[in-house]
């Protein structure tokens, strides 16, 4: 008698909701307690960008998730310039977003004319209500993306990006990474200043070395820096 050969279910890969917000304080208790589970149940995984906290460029990580999210939540709350910042780079790929924020007055006048569920944490019952609110408009969200998202991307879907090849990408990383050790360099002693210098060699490699001196006079400019 033949096997019955055996078959295995993959799993569907879920979703994911990337929250854009402010960290720390009550702000942690609200996604912990509300837009988590608001998120799970929507049918989403959810992710911040506190979760990648690992060596490595901050912003490279924010646009890996931003990219590989399905719908992004964005907290206005308080006008938190990274959350702002964040928020740009979602609209301009075209990402659909959940706005929130405890007052419209936090939300910037251009973005007022998109949806935004507004919370009073003056309620008894606020936190449940603001679930349910951020329940609803994920399921929406997906019926119709396109109303999440401010008409002007849309209508630039056909602009051409900047791309780079792989070598000068890698040139450009260097870059931020020297500059990075630049300002911690002159942050620690308010003197010291670190310069480097890259090579490519002939097989494409790409090298670098840092030189570290110290000079005894103070930075009196902002130029100097930068």
């Amino acid at each position: 008698m033949a096997k019955k050969k055996q078959t295995t279910k993959t799993k569907k890969e879920s979703k994911n909701c990337f929250v854009i917000m402010p960290f720390g304080g009550y702000f942690d208790q609200y996604y912990s307690e509300i837009y988590v589970k608001a998120i799970e149940e929507a049918g989403f995984e959810s992710r911040r960008g506190d979760d990648l906290y690992r060596p490595g460029s901050i912003v490279k990580d924010i646009w890996s998730l931003t990219k590989d999210a399905d719908v992004i939540l964005a907290d206005l709350t308080s006008k938190n310039p990274n959350v702002m910042y964040e928020l740009g780079l979602a609209h301009a790929i075209t990402k659909p977003v959940v706005l929130i924020s405890d007052t419209l007055d936090d939300v910037p006048f251009d973005l007022r004319s998109l949806r935004v569920v507004t919370y009073d944490t003056k309620l008894p019952n606020w936190g449940e209500l603001l679930k349910n609110d951020i329940l609803m408009s994920l399921s929406e969200i997906l019926e119709s993306p396109e109303e999440s998202i401010p008409p002007a991307f849309l209508e630039v879907s056909k602009t051409k990006t900047l791309e780079v090849d792989e070598i000068g990408k890698q040139i450009l990383e260097l870059k931020n990474e020297v500059n990075s050790l630049k300002l911690l360099s002159r942050k620690g002693n308010g003197l010291s200043q670190s310069s480097s210098k890259i090579y490519v060699d002939r097989d494409g490699a790409i090298t670098r070395r840092f030189t570290i001196d110290t000079e005894n006079k103070p930075y009196k400019r902002m130029t100097d820096v930068i």
